[in-house]
């Protein structure tokens, strides 16, 4: 059940409360997080308060379950850590796509060998300017390479079995002076970037999040292989080709991943188990995003500490 929201703005909280029928609407986090019965804190805000929700529901005794990207720095994914540890309470980061049955078959696929290996694992698109402005901002969400290229980066790491070494980039921001940014200070929102794993697999982006409105420029996502192509179709289809042509459709995979990634989350909770994803996870996501922003600033590759 939702019990409680907490929001600054009190037009927000009171369409909270219409919509959702929540039992209490609070402008102060912790003491939302106070509310009897609360059991977990979902943290669903900009990326520059990860941090401070998070540990305020931990050391309230809650679990917390934070979007990715677990934080805009090494310092407060770290510290978040720490609070864990130190409190013992469950802090799971919402990597969604690690829940995709689709995404299970791919990275068996994988690491059979069955493309052969290594692979080139390569994601292109494009769209237009955000309509959440924080989103945008290097100081509130980091632009794009750290909030969405950051699902790339864990399922990699997940597919190819293999840590990330060092990252190639190359970027620019469309978006500066944007009229849809007031206020903001964009970060890199056009960028193509490769990271390479230890295994010898390459995961490789070509991402705009600076088009113009109405624009979009939505491409391909592979897996590449001397013995074969997959291509990623969706939530809920891969489509395997091979020598000659042949093609196998491998479909109907549930997309449900949202429900999937909560359901586990809280089966978690109640087992006292690790969680899917966990805060390590997400700060090695970030780790190659700050690697590939500071490949973009140095012109050099950079190596994954």
């Amino acid at each position: 059940r939702l019990l409680a929201v907490a929001d600054l703005l009190p037009e927000r909280r009171a369409a909270a409360v219409e919509k959702y029928g929540v039992e209490k609407q609070l402008a102060d986090i912790n003491e939302a997080i106070s509310v009897w019965g609360v059991d977990v804190v979902s943290v669903c805000l900009p990326s520059c308060l990860h941090r401070e929700a998070s540990e305020a529901a931990m050391r309230l005794g809650k679990a917390a379950f934070c979007e990715k990207p677990v934080a805009l720095t090494v310092e407060d994914a770290e510290s978040m850590i720490a609070c864990r540890e130190e409190t013992g309470a469950t802090l799971g980061i919402g990597f969604c796509k690690r829940h995709l049955e689709q995404l299970d078959t791919l990275r068996e696929l994988v690491q059979s060998g069955s493309l052969g290996r290594p692979v080139l694992y390569r994601f292109t698109g494009g769209a237009e300017i955000r309509f959440k402005p924080w989103i945008m901002d290097r100081r509130e969400g980091g632009g794009p390479i750290i909030d969405l290229c950051c699902h790339y980066f864990d399922q990699w790491r997940w597919i190819f079995g293999s840590e990330p070494v060092r990252v190639k980039a190359s970027g620019m921001t469309f978006s500066t002076g944007a009229e849809e940014l007031p206020d903001v200070e964009p970060q890199v929102d056009t960028v193509t970037l490769s990271v390479e794993y230890a295994s010898g697999d390459v995961g490789a982006i070509g991402l705009s999040w600076g088009l113009p409105r109405g624009t979009s420029a939505p491409g391909p996502e592979q897996v590449l292989g001397r013995d074969g192509v997959v291509t990623v179709k969706g939530f809920n289809t891969l489509v395997v080709a091979r020598k000659g042509g042949e093609e196998e459709v491998l479909g109907d995979f549930p997309g449900d991943l949202y429900d999937r990634e909560i359901a586990s989350f809280a089966d978690a909770v109640r087992n006292g188990t690790a969680p899917v994803s966990s805060a390590e996870d997400g700060l090695i996501a970030l780790k190659v995003s700050l690697a590939a922003l500071e490949s973009i600033e140095t012109g050099q590759a950079v190596e994954v500490a």
